[in-house]
């Protein structure tokens, strides 16, 4: 059997046609590696798979959204025009500007008339004392600042207050509306800060008047406010302070000692043998001294409690009571003094001393005596003051009143 064989034909490069095609072969090669290296390539690296894998591609999203949203907004506000209020408009000299300008004034003073058509409500005047013939209701304290008093009966206006022409709101000749709690002395409104109060103690007082004065008293510290300053003088031959620190000594008919804490002693006696003429032995700034208090509990009970012992002593002299008072650290800005008569009456002393030392309001009250009443009068008008005439029931005639019908009043103060 004959076969044929097949020769081998040698190529052009000189390799034999039974071997394998070596472009194939490199090509076939080739193949595996680019999709192994292009499958390389398209791997995500290690980053790209954890932001994947923590949801990044949702918050790209959202915040492209978030950031549409904020331009839309942008541009849809920008695209609003606000119409300001015109409260002027200038005529310009045309028709329509002077008619527009005529209506604008119109509207203008309607609203003026509705504004001023409100009116404001009254509220009642009141007075702390039970006998008087205003009484007081119970109203909630309040610490605000007061200004300065002068009487509910009229005559002072304040700058704000009752005053003859209406209502305020606050204190001036009364008490106004200002919300505020009335603290008065019978019947005169008290201010809140640095006040002192002179009281006679004299053995000339009767026992209903010395009751009315405590009582009243009492009355008007409980409805201080906390922070307010006062003090409280007791005097007759000499002065003292109304605390049980304080101590009356009478080693003769015409000298009495003040004494405080068992110490510091204050001599008064009297060189003429008069009732109503003391001499103070020192000087007048080494005159009985003592603290500003606040009206708190403690204060306002240890007060009273000095007041209602209700204890006298004999002598009456006015001058050495106000320079006590006036003495005070800082200086008073009022002060009450009430006495049953005269005694010591050298209004210009007291005057002069109050202008040096103080410059305070100086509000003077009789206990049912017209005695003195003219140069009680002298020192309340000459200092800005009021002067006050209290009856034993605890009525009050105010001294314009009482020195336009003296001959009436007096009547009634022999009673």
């Amino acid at each position: 059997m004959s076969m044929r064989q097949t020769a081998s034909v040698p190529l052009v490069d000189g390799t034999s046609a039974d071997s394998p095609d070596p472009l194939l072969a490199q090509v076939s090669s080739l193949v595996p590696q680019a999709l192994a290296t292009d499958a390389a390539v398209l791997e995500p690296n290690m980053l790209v798979r954890y932001w994947r894998k923590a949801g990044g591609g949702s918050l790209v999203v959202s915040l492209l959204i978030h950031a549409g949203i904020l331009v839309a907004a942008y541009f849809l506000v920008e695209t609003i025009v606000l119409e300001k209020k015109v409260d002027f408009l200038s005529g310009g000299g045309s028709k329509a500007g002077q008619e527009a300008s005529r209506d604008l004034a119109h509207q203008m003073q309607q609203k003026k008339r509705s504004t001023l058509s409100k009116t404001v409500p009254m509220q009642k005047v009141v007075s702390t004392s039970s006998n008087a013939a205003i009484a007081l209701s119970d109203l909630p304290m309040e610490s605000m600042e007061m200004p300065e008093m002068s009487s509910v009966m009229g005559g002072m206006s304040g700058s704000a207050g009752f005053s003859s022409q209406g209502a305020g709101g606050g204190f001036g000749a009364g008490i106004g509306t200002g919300g505020m709690k009335g603290v008065t002395f019978f019947g005169m409104a008290s201010p809140l800060d640095r006040v002192v109060f002179v009281l006679d103690f004299s053995a000339s007082m009767k026992k209903n008047q010395v009751e009315l004065v405590v009582n009243e008293m009492g009355r008007t510290l409980k409805m201080l406010p906390m922070r307010a300053q006062y003090q409280v003088i007791q005097f007759a031959g000499g002065a003292k302070f109304a605390d049980r620190s304080w101590k009356v000594e009478q080693p003769g008919t015409f000298e009495r000692v003040m004494v405080h804490r068992g110490k510091t002693k204050y001599r008064f006696f009297s060189p003429t043998k008069s009732h109503t003429d003391y001499a103070f032995d020192g000087r007048d700034d080494e005159l009985p001294k003592d603290d500003w208090l606040n009206a708190n509990p403690v204060n306002v009970g240890r007060t009273k409690e000095e007041l209602d012992k209700k204890e006298t002593w004999s002598g009456t002299d006015w001058r050495w009571a106000f320079k006590t008072a006036l003495n005070m650290q800082p200086p008073p800005k009022v002060v009450y003094f009430m006495t049953d008569g005269l005694g010591g009456s050298n209004v210009e002393l007291i005057l002069d001393y109050n202008k040096k030392k103080a410059k305070a309001r100086l509000n003077t009250f009789l206990m049912h005596t017209s005695a003195g009443a003219p140069l009680m009068n002298e020192i309340a008008d000459k200092t800005g003051g009021r002067f006050t005439i209290v009856k034993n029931d605890g009525s009050t005639i105010p001294g314009d009143m009482y020195f336009g019908n003296k001959a009436k009043y007096d009547m009634e103060l022999k009673d």
